[in-house]
């Protein structure tokens, strides 16, 4: 059997790449890969991957948000913009984790966070929110992620 480490790379790299809807769609792309999977094997490496279906697509989720990094500022427009600046080099991680987490293309207002996308750039990222009426939703999610937040 291959190494564990070698296939749950491969699906790393899979369900970055590719937009996978179904199991075996990645089942399929794995045997393609030359690693034939068991369903049940499989749903145990995304379990252990954090790796779960996101608006009927799998995502990597639950990136760890105790390694962000430290925003040093955030400013708030009135046209459902935020900006954070961090240190230099450290938005365009920030800005990715932000996707991940907390951006929800599905028709399901329910699972949105208000969050439309985010631009990372070297040490500023935007936010762009979804409208007026979800700022505050939004405002609460960067306190719980940075709660030193609330004091500037």
């Amino acid at each position: 059997m291959a190494d564990k480490n070698i296939i749950e790379n491969h699906i790393l790299n899979i369900i970055q790449k590719e937009e996978v809807r179904e199991k075996s769609y990645l089942q399929e792309l794995l045997k393609s890969r030359g690693f034939d999977i068991p369903q049940a094997t499989l749903s145990r490496r995304l379990k252990k991957l954090n790796i779960a279906k996101i608006g009927g697509i799998y995502k990597i989720i639950d990136l760890g948000a105790g390694s962000l990094p430290v925003v040093l500022n955030m400013q708030v427009s009135d046209f459902g913009i935020i900006v954070l600046h961090t240190h230099p080099g450290s938005a365009n991680g920030l800005a990715y984790y932000i996707d991940q987490k907390y951006v929800d293309f599905s028709e399901d207002e329910s699972k949105s966070s208000g969050i439309l996308g985010t631009i990372g750039g070297d040490d500023t990222v935007l936010v762009v929110v979804k409208n007026k009426e979800s700022m505050a939703a939004v405002k609460t999610v960067f306190y719980e992620l940075f709660p030193y937040l609330k004091e500037m």
